[in-house]
C-alpha cells in the first residue's frame, strides 16, 4: 500500500509540474547495495540505493537474471514499478530506482522540513525510555546503549555477536508480545521496504509506539505517504558523488565505505 501510493504520487508530480522524467543511466547490483543512477535532460544526475538483502539474493538463481545487460534501456517508470514486486532482485532494483527518482523530486518540490541536529539528540532519549530497533543497525545501537539498556532488537537474517546479546532479542516481528509493542521509540531500517514487512509493522505498532522512525539509504524516498501512515521521521541519504559511490558498491562495499560521498538527512512530519 505505502509503496504503491508513493509510486503513484511520484508519477503525478511529474505530470503536475510538467517535467520530463529522467532516464536510467546506470545500474549496479553490488554485494552490499544496489545502485540506480538517473539523468535528467538538464544533465543533472541522481543516485538511489537499496540494500542487496542476502536472504533475498540467496534464494535466487543468479544465472537466471534475464534482465542483465538491458536495464539502462528500460523506461524509468518500469523500473520504479519493480518496487511493487514481492521480495526479489527486481524489487531491490525498483526500490533503488524509487530512491533515485525521489532525490530528483526533492529538487522539484522542496517542501520538506529537515531536522537541524543529529537524530538522537533531537529524540531526547534518556535511560527511562523503551526503544525498539528493527534491523541490526550496529552504529546506531552502539550509540543507544550509551544512554539506555532498555532495547528490544528484531533481526531475522544477520547473526548476532555477543555484543548484542544483552538485549531483548526477537527473530521476527511476529515473536513480539503485546508488552513489546508498547514502546517509546520504534526505529526501523529501510530494509522493511524491501522485505515487504512495513505495512505489518505499522499495523502492529500504530497507536502503541510513541514515535516511529524509518532510516537508512534504502529509505531515501519522498516521505509523504510514510508520514500519512504514522511514521514521524524519515531518514535517508543524498549521494553527492555518484561515481565514487558506484565504485564502492560494485566492489562489494557498504554504508561504511560510501558514507563519505553522501549526506544523511532526517525529514520530520509536521
Amino acid at each position: 500500500m505505502i509503496l504503491e501510493k508513493t509510486v503513484e504520487l511520484i508519477k503525478q508530480t511529474y505530470v503536475i509540474h510538467d517535467i520530463e522524467p529522467p532516464k536510467i543511466s546506470k545500474v549496479v547490483l553490488g554485494l552490499g547495495y544496489t545502485g540506480v543512477k538517473i539523468s535528467t535532460q538538464e544533465s543533472d544526475s541522481f543516485l538511489g540505493l537499496a540494500a542487496t538483502v542476502p536472504s533475498i539474493v540467496d534464494n535466487f538463481n543468479c544465472s537466471k537474471i534475464e534482465f542483465a545487460g538491458n536495464l539502462t534501456n528500460k523506461a524509468l517508470f518500469e523500473l520504479m514499478g519493480w518496487s511493487l514486486d514481492p521480495p526479489n532482485i527486481r524489487k531491490i532494483v525498483g526500490i533503488a530506482t524509487l530512491n533515485a527518482v525521489s532525490q530528483h523530486i526533492f529538487k522539484i518540490k522542496n517542501s520538506y522540513t529537515k531536522l537541524k541536529d543529529d537524530l538522537l539528540s533531537q529524540l531526547n532519549i534518556d535511560k527511562g525510555l523503551k526503544i525498539t530497533v528493527i534491523g541490526l543497525m550496529k552504529p546506531l545501537i552502539r550509540k543507544l546503549t550509551k544512554i539506555t539498556k532498555s532495547i528490544t532488537l528484531v533481526e531475522d537474517s544477520i547473526p548476532l555477536t555477543t555484543e548484542f546479546n544483552q538485549f531483548n532479542f526477537k527473530n521476527n516481528i511476529e515473536e513480539l508480545d503485546e508488552a513489546d509493542l508498547f514502546t517509546d521509540i520504534l526505529i526501523c531500517t529501510g530494509t522493511i521496504l524491501i522485505n515487504n514487512t512495513i505495512d505489518r509493522i505499522l499495523e502492529l505498532f500504530r497507536n502503541k509506539a510513541r514515535k516511529i522512525i524509518l532510516i537508512g539509504p534504502s529509505a531515501s524516498m519522498i516521505p509523504d505517504v510514510l508520514f500519512d501512515n504514522s511514521i514521524d521521521i524519515v531518514g535517508g541519504m543524498e549521494i553527492l558523488d555518484s561515481e565514487a559511490t558506484i565504485r564502492v558498491i560494485q566492489e562489494g562495499g557498504g554504508t561504511k565505505s560510501f558514507k563519505q560521498y553522501g549526506k544523511k538527512y532526517n525529514l520530520i512530519k509536521e
